[in-house]
């Protein structure tokens, strides 16, 4: 099974760590193993990360899916069946946690949904240690 938590991230920060965001992915592991330091990690990543905006969501995530075959709501949680693959979504203030197996078919239909929302997505398999912007971030040309 493969679980993400999928993070809305400031887009100063995101701009900052672009090409670098195994540092993220650090923090965010150092975030999820509970220690002494807990609370100086959680006032980090509370920092550096933005609401979910939940509404929005919701609608673009029933636009896209309603008619698919496999596809269920409930609440803020959303689950796509497919032959080969299960994914299941739940939309939290502060992130998504995303949950699948076999596959990645129905992940990456959620992914595709999310990813058109905003452009500082990230999301985080920390058990795998695979981590990713859901749209990758353009670096701006100096010249």
């Amino acid at each position: 099974m493969r679980q993400y938590m999928i993070y809305l991230i400031e887009e100063e920060v995101a701009s900052h760590y672009s090409g670098n965001e195994v540092k993220l992915f650090q923090l965010f592991q150092e975030f999820e193993q509970k220690n002494h330091v807990q609370s100086i990690v959680e006032q980090q990543v509370d920092y550096i990360t933005n609401h979910i905006p939940i509404f929005p969501l919701q609608s673009a995530l029933g636009a896209s899916l309603k008619k698919m075959d496999g596809y269920e709501r409930n609440g803020h949680q959303h689950k796509i069946e497919k032959i080969n693959s299960v994914a299941k979504l739940s939309l939290f203030k502060k992130h998504i946690k995303l949950s699948s197996t076999g596959s990645f078919e129905a992940e990456a239909i959620f992914f595709e949904v999310i990813r058109k929302q905003a452009p500082f997505y990230m999301a985080i398999d920390t058990k795998s240690g695979r981590f990713g912007w859901l749209q990758p971030i353009k670096q701006r040309k100096y010249v």
